[in-house]
């Protein structure tokens, strides 16, 4: 039994079972089970100079700047929906907590947002300073995040634009870890954020 392989179909043929194209070449069969059959994972299939398959390591993606400035982008969207419910409770509650330790933390004037979270043997004062202070850490984390965002993505593209893809794409991949990280914990009024490393090299 003879077997031929079509660079051009990318098909193997036996002699006298099926009809065989004009530019197919034989093909051994230990070739075409190593190759074609049973290609090792991770390999694509190209020809050598004969026409006969061969087995090559894949080439690799390279994404563009804005496919990779995208992907950092994806990633600040992807925190989006908290970023917004954080940012609606604390625009209710730090300024009614503002209002309390201006006037002094009157006792008897505890506002809704405070008087809330006075629990557990906490007290007003202690309730609004602890709110006071997880809003502005919430607001830090906003700040980061944009910061390392836009710095990240001038960054990428400059690597890109000078021909030097590895940097840009350990900007990128860099920044979305960062953000990542950044909003990994949600601040309570209880546990302030932790430090997180500066962002992306520049």
């Amino acid at each position: 039994m003879s077997r031929f392989y079509s660079k051009i179909t990318g098909c193997t043929y036996i002699e006298g079972m099926h009809v065989i194209p004009a530019d197919a070449v034989p093909i051994s069969e230990k070739r075409y089970l190593e190759v074609i059959a049973n290609p090792a994972p991770g390999k694509v299939r190209s020809h050598d100079a004969e026409g006969l398959p061969i087995l090559i390591d894949p080439a690799p993606v390279v994404l563009t700047a804005d496919e990779l400035c995208g992907s950092i982008d994806a990633a600040a969207r992807s925190v989006d929906a908290l970023d917004t419910l954080r940012a609606l409770e604390y625009s209710l509650a730090a300024p009614e907590a503002q209002a309390f330790k201006a006037a002094g933390y009157p006792a008897g004037e505890v506002p809704r947002a405070v008087l809330a979270y006075v629990i557990n043997g906490r007290t007003p004062q202690e309730a609004a300073d602890s709110i006071l202070q997880a809003s502005a850490d919430t607001a830090e984390l906003v700040y980061r995040m944009r910061e390392t965002r836009l710095a990240a993505k001038e960054s990428v593209r400059a690597f890109v634009e000078a021909g030097e893809y590895d940097q840009a794409l350990a900007v990128a991949t860099g920044a979305v870890e960062l953000i990542r990280t950044l909003f990994a914990t949600e601040p309570t009024p209880d546990v302030a954020a932790e430090p997180v490393a500066e962002a992306v090299p520049q």
